[in-house]
This record gives C-alpha cells, sequence and structure tokens, in this order.
C-alpha cells in the first residue's frame, strides 16, 4: 500500500491542486492523510510518519505540499520502480548534489519539477543526489520506521526535506530523483525570510561537523 500526506494550510489549495492529482494516482486502498499545519510542519511529519509505520503493508510514504499536483496515471508504479533497490531511502522529483544549506538549488540539480515559475532541470543521468526539494517526498518503509523530523532543532516549515535526506545519507542509504512527474502551482519565495534564514543557520550548524 502507498500512503500519501500533506500538510495543510489551505483547503482551497488542497482542492485545487493536489486533489486532483492524488485522484489521478492514488490506487485502491492508498490511504491519504491530511495533516494540520498550526503547528510546525516537522511535528506533523513526524505523526505521519508514526501512523504509518505501524502498517504492515506499507510500500512507501508519499509527503506532498497542499500545491503540488501529481501528473502521473502511473505515479504509483513509478514510486515502486524508485524504490525498488532497498539501499534508496528517499525518492523525489527533482534535488541537487553538492548541498551546503537549504539552498539546495545553488548546487549541481538533478532531475525535474515544473513550477508556475518555469522548469527546474539537471542531470537526468545521475539521479544520485544529496537531497531532495520538499514539494514531494517519497519515503521507503525503511525511512518510514528510522527517519524523524529534528523537532530539537528545527521549527516553523522549512528545513524538514534537506535533513531528512542527510539523516538518511548519514545512516548509509541512498536519495535518488526520480521520473515522477509534477506541478507545483508554488506562489514563490520564502514566506518568512527571517524563519527561513534561522533554519538555514541551524541546518548549517548541524551538518557542518557531520559531512555525509
Amino acid at each position: 500500500m502507498i500512503a500519501f500526506a500533506a500538510c495543510v494550510a489551505s483547503p482551497e489549495k488542497l482542492s485545487r491542486f493536489a486533489a486532483p492529482g492524488l485522484h489521478r494516482a492514488m490506487e485502491p486502498g492508498s490511504v491519504f492523510a491530511e495533516l494540520e499545519t498550526d503547528r510546525s510542519i516537522h511535528e506533523a511529519y513526524n505523526e505521519a510518519l508514526e501512523h504509518f509505520a505501524g502498517y504492515d503493508d506499507l510500500e512507501a510514504l508519499v509527503l506532498m505540499h497542499e500545491d503540488c499536483e501529481l501528473l502521473d496515471d502511473d505515479f504509483c508504479a513509478r514510486v515502486r520502480t524508485a524504490l525498488a533497490d532497498p539501499s534508496v531511502a528517499i525518492a523525489g522529483p527533482v534535488g541537487a548534489r553538492g548541498v551546503t544549506g537549504l539552498a539546495w538549488w545553488e548546487g549541481e540539480i538533478a532531475g525535474r519539477a515544473a513550477e508556475t515559475r518555469g522548469i527546474v532541470e539537471g542531470d537526468e543521468l545521475d539521479r544520485h543526489v544529496d537531497a531532495l526539494d520538499g514539494l514531494l517526498l517519497v519515503l521507503s518503509p525503511w525511512a518510514v520506521r528510522e527517519l524523524r523530523c529534528d523537532t530539537e532543532t528545527f521549527t516553523g516549515f522549512h528545513a524538514y526535506d534537506m535533513d531528512l535526506c542527510f539523516q538518511a545519507r548519514k545512516a548509509g542509504h541512498r536519495v535518488v530523483t526520480a521520473p515522477l512527474n509534477v506541478f507545483h502551482h508554488t506562489k514563490g519565495g520564502y514566506g518568512d525570510a527571517a524563519a527561513w534564514q534561522a533554519a538555514d543557520a541551524a541546518f548549517r550548524r548541524k551538518w557542518t561537523a557531520t559531512r555525509v
């Protein structure tokens, strides 16, 4: 069973953007969890991880933004292909190598994602990356059982994606891009710029001394 979860600040965005793609992609038996965001995304995602870790038949957990539209009718088949190698912990449409902070796009981009600002794309041959854009993260059963968002270091809505990917790689697992076609209906920007900068500083402090 492939499960899906999204943090929802705007039910209208969920209805307009994520819901049509979920209807297209989900299989009979798939489960969707709508997570509240009155706290931090780190806490909300941890609730999803704890919940779905108890599913014996879990094949993958897809964490996605409410404004991320899944475009593939065969999305679940693509997820299974992406996670076929048990060394893969997390897959997603787009990410980068040489990541040292939250601005992952400053690294060597791999994969592809369409968004309102254009196409973000890079290497399609070498799909191994340091980290993935958190618009869509596909977690293996191992990742769901073993990884958790770091609520002691981070608050708010930034850094969960980079940190989970770095945790997975530190544990000896791989992070990869996969041909998962999405359209990110983003309005752009960082949101709260000060919060983003604080999260970036915390991420750098955490991982500078522990290179993976």
